[in-house]
């Protein structure tokens, strides 16, 4: 991998990041801030952490049961090799990973089980935005908007309307699936032949995979299921707050959430794998507002980044080498 282009431009970009993150910082400050972390908090922030993801499994059970009544058992490694698969590969490719193991385990169409993918990364980020504004409007937070970076700031404010029209987008599809199939193949026809029945059938399985959004009772409890597994998330982040001493002043349990919804969103944006770099840049941007010092700030998102990446790769990677799966093979199929 370290022959790819790709490999080298996330790397630059870490090293860029990183730059900037440690000029001007007291290196003996910020061992400080790691030596007085209580290591008794990681013990719970690491357990409820770990419980979002199974019901992120449980949510995902919800999304393919129109296309397939699957099992959380069958369903679970392959959601946590495809999250392993996107700590470690650029682009989010362990999104495609994931819909191609699992179109090959359930027998069912790829672009189908990519569909349902979609609408997890649309829900989470309705989730995300829910989150954001009922800290911002209701969480008795320690700053206003108007203090955090102007970056922060359009994100917290265009993010509604990226999803929004996502989500719409997607209704459409939906609702009109016959005229939005004959769109898309008046498009399709302009790629050479041989491609012309492919395309044409993943356009109408991915569609397919857009079903639950038929049900309003499905897409609440989807709706439901992502909100408890980002609340696991930020209360997973409070709980190592408290232990490096930060909560509850002048971090509070939606200080949490807003920290949480406002790095997820920064990372949509291409980066490099796990976005690493990225994900400290922005939480040490939103955290020095509070008033908390650089290096306190940079310890602490060091600290949320570990218990983000580390036990989900792991756990990844134990499922993929039970099951004799080469992230290499997956990743070139």
């Amino acid at each position: 991998m370290f022959t790819k282009k790709r490999t080298w431009l996330g790397l630059g970009f870490i090293l860029v990041t990183f730059y900037f993150l440690f000029r001007n910082i007291d290196k003996d400050k910020l061992f400080a801030a790691f030596a007085q972390f209580n290591k008794y908090w990681l013990l719970p922030a690491l357990a409820i952490y770990l419980l979002g993801y199974v019901v992120r499994g449980y949510r995902w059970v919800l999304l393919l049961s129109p296309v397939k009544k699957c099992t959380f058992k069958s369903l679970f490694p392959t959601l946590m090799i495809g999250f392993m698969a996107n700590n470690v590969l650029p682009a989010r490719a362990g999104e495609f990973v994931r819909a191609h193991l699992n179109g090959k385990k359930e027998g069912i169409s790829r672009s189908a089980s990519f569909a349902t993918i979609v609408l997890e990364r649309l829900f989470d980020g309705l989730t995300m935005i829910v989150l954001l504004w009922v800290a911002l409007g209701a969480g008795h937070l320690a700053v206003r908007k108007e203090t955090m970076p102007s970056g922060i700031q359009h994100a917290i404010d265009w993010s509604p309307y990226l999803f929004g029209t996502a989500f719409l987008v997607l209704f459409i599809l939906l609702l009109f699936k016959e005229m939005a199939v004959a769109s898309l193949t008046f498009f399709i026809r302009l790629a050479p032949r041989r491609f012309h029945s492919p395309l044409e059938q993943l356009a109408h399985t991915f569609i397919d995979g857009l079903q639950i959004l038929q049900s309003a009772r499905e897409s609440i409890l989807v709706l439901l299921a992502s909100l408890a597994a980002w609340t696991c998330e930020f209360t997973s982040y409070y709980f190592l707050a408290v232990g490096m001493g930060m909560a509850p002043s002048p971090l509070n349990l939606w200080s949490a959430a807003l920290l949480m919804a406002v790095v997820n969103l920064g990372i949509l944006i291409p980066n490099a794998p796990g976005g690493i770099g990225l994900f400290e840049f922005i939480g040490v941007a939103l955290l020095l507002p509070f008033g908390i010092a650089k290096e306190m700030a940079v310890g602490y998102m060091f600290l949320v980044h570990f218990m983000v990446l580390i036990p989900i790769t792991l756990i990844g990677f134990y499922y993929s080498t039970r099951d004799h799966l080469h992230l290499d093979k997956l990743e070139a199929e």
